[in-house]
């Protein structure tokens, strides 16, 4: 054999080829899936597969094929699926994962465990809880993915948008895992509601251990994300009621955006063993709208300062007192104790004990801006 016929036989030998191939022509794309429990306790799982359709005018618009069977686990409605479908479902891409609310006031963990044992499951998908069934989300043809994109890019885009705004933290599959199996830190999800041909990401689903416990929506989501720490967003704002009896209604508000956000967060334990908490906010802002107007004034200003200080504060309070009802403790309090007084951690029933605890919250509002007038 001369050289030229050895080198061909040896790249033969050696490139042997892929004996785990998966061809697209065989397979179905699932871009969304959602997730629901029967009265019976069966798993319904319905998903979305994109479909290239071509319009009249020569562009591609993108038909929302749906899929949707029950089981008894998540594993099986998914094989039930699959031989349902002609092609084979490939979840390796899917962009996002819902949960209806009813089912997620459960255990959630049961129906993620499929998504971490599956070396092929897209971990990085975002996570949703939705008001109503996760099946009428996947399935409801929203205004937007009528044309060239389907429900799995209109899900992520409007949780990536709300996470942009500071309106719900940035989770996934992959980083709520942790979290899952930590007794001193909870999580927290976009809280999504369909309307006619929109669905609006209402705000926050609170989670206490493996079960969703309520909501934090509006100005209030604002709010918390601001004191998880987050420190900088493309467009983190809130409009404020700061005054009273104004003359028109409009003049008792202000809108602000926010630049810089700095926390502070303490946990402390006494002689005595009583657990207190306190975060203390500085946040840097833009004032955007201020109908009243004259913020040329020193005064005028400093008086603005002490308002918006003063309402978010309360906010901030509120909403650690809601976080307490429910039993939830996203912000970690129970790490804390557990990281730097684990001798009264080991004495305590933190589910228990963190609703009974001091916990307080301060603002501090500085204006560092306020547009081109004056």
């Amino acid at each position: 054999m001369n050289q030229k016929g050895l080198i061909l036989f040896c790249s033969l030998f050696l490139l042997s080829g892929c004996w785990d191939q998966s061809l697209l022509s065989e397979t179905k794309l699932i871009s969304a899936g959602g997730i629901d429990y029967e009265n019976d306790g069966k798993v319904i799982s319905t998903v979305a597969v994109p479909q290239a359709i071509a319009a009249e005018s020569g562009e591609e618009n993108v038909a929302n094929q749906i899929f949707s069977t029950s089981g008894f686990t998540a594993r099986q409605s998914r094989l039930k699926l699959d031989r349902e479908v002609s092609e084979r479902l490939d979840a390796s891409k899917n962009l996002v994962l819902v949960f209806g609310e009813k089912t997620a006031k459960k255990d959630i963990y049961l129906l993620l465990d499929v998504f971490y044992r599956d070396p092929k499951s897209s971990l990085n998908a975002k996570l949703a809880i939705t008001k109503g069934k996760a099946s009428d989300v996947i399935s409801t043809k929203f205004e937007e993915t009528t044309s060239s994109i389907g429900v799995g890019e209109y899900l992520r885009d409007i949780i990536r948008s709300a996470e942009e705004s500071a309106t719900v933290p940035e989770e996934n599959i992959q980083s709520i895992c942790p979290l899952l199996f930590d007794p001193g830190q909870d999580f927290a999800l976009p809280y999504l509601v369909p309307r006619k041909d929109v669905v609006d990401v209402e705000g926050i689903a609170l989670f206490s251990g493996h079960k969703m416990a309520g909501t934090i929506t509006g100005p209030d989501a604002v709010i918390y994300v601001l004191l998880t720490g987050e420190k900088s967003t493309i467009s983190m704002a809130t409009t404020k009621k700061i005054l009273k009896g104004q003359k028109e209604n409009i003049l008792n508000y202000a809108s602000i955006k926010i630049k810089k956000n700095k926390r502070d967060f303490k946990v402390n334990v006494s002689s005595d063993g009583k657990i207190s908490a306190h975060i203390d906010l500085k946040t840097k802002v833009v004032v955007t709208e201020y109908p009243s107007d004259k913020l040329g004034d020193e005064k005028v200003l400093k008086k603005l300062e002490k308002n918006l200080s003063r309402v978010m504060t309360k906010d901030a309070t509120k909403i650690i007192k809601q976080l307490q009802e429910m039993n939830s403790d996203p912000f970690g309090v129970g790490r804390k104790v557990m990281a730097f007084h684990y001798p009264t951690w080991k004495k305590i029933k933190w589910s228990e004990e963190y609703p009974k605890i001091n916990f307080t919250a301060s603002v501090d509002v500085e204006i560092i801006g306020h547009g081109i007038i004056e």
